[in-house]
C-alpha cells in the first residue's frame, strides 16, 4: 500500500511538473511567434524607409544631413535585427527599442519637412512613399503591442508559484518587452 501511495505521489508530481513546462512553454511559444512577426514587420519597414530615403535625398538640400542619417539608422536596424533571431530573456540588454525611437524621430522629422516643403508636397512618388511608411509603422506598432501583450501574459505566468519554484530549474526567463513609444509623462 505504500509503495501505492508513494507512486501516486509520484505520477501527481510528474503531472504538475510536466502542466507547468507545456503551460510556460506554450507562452514562450507564443512570444517568440510575435516576435517573429515584429521582426518581419520592422524589416518591411525598413524596406520602405530605403526607397523613401532614395526619393527623399533626391529633393533635399545637398548640404541635408537627414538623408544621410535616415539610411545609416536603416542600415543599423537591419544589422540588428540580423542579430536578434529572438527577443531577450532576462533583461539582457539589447533590445532595439532605444534605436527604434531615434529612428521614429528621424523618419517623423522627415515626413514634416515633406509636409513642410511645397514641391515635396505636391512629388506624387514620394507622396505614396510617405503613405507605405505611415502603414509600415503602424503595422510595426500592432505588432510591437502584440509582442508586449504575449510578453506580459508569460511573464505574469511565470510569477505564479508553482513556475518561480520551476522555472529556473526548466529554464525559463522572463522576457523583455520592446519600448516602441517615447514615455508620456503624466
Amino acid at each position: 500500500m505504500a509503495y501505492l501511495v508513494s507512486f501516486a505521489l509520484l505520477v501527481a508530481l510528474g503531472a504538475w511538473i510536466v502542466g507547468v513546462y507545456n503551460n510556460l512553454e506554450h507562452l514562450r511559444g507564443v512570444v517568440c511567434s510575435c516576435w517573429g512577426q515584429w521582426r518581419r514587420a520592422t524589416h518591411r519597414r525598413n524596406e520602405c524607409l530605403n526607397d523613401y530615403v532614395a526619393a527623399f535625398a533626391v529633393l533635399m538640400p545637398v548640404t541635408s544631413t537627414l538623408p544621410h542619417d535616415l539610411r545609416r539608422m536603416v542600415e543599423a536596424s537591419e544589422s540588428s535585427l540580423a542579430l536578434a533571431l529572438e527577443p531577450c530573456w532576462s533583461g539582457v540588454p539589447g533590445m532595439p527599442g532605444g534605436a527604434e525611437l531615434v529612428l521614429r524621430r528621424a523618419v517623423a522629422q522627415s515626413l514634416q519637412v515633406v509636409e513642410d516643403t511645397p514641391v515635396m508636397r505636391q512629388h506624387e512618388h514620394l507622396q505614396r512613399l510617405c503613405s507605405s511608411i505611415s502603414v509600415c509603422l503602424y503595422q510595426q506598432d500592432q505588432m510591437a503591442a502584440s509582442f508586449n501583450h504575449a510578453a506580459q501574459a508569460y511573464n505574469a505566468a511565470l510569477a505564479s508559484p508553482s513556475a518561480r519554484l520551476l522555472a529556473p530549474l526548466l529554464g525559463f526567463a522572463r522576457a523583455a518587452a520592446l519600448e516602441m513609444r517615447e514615455a508620456r509623462s503624466s
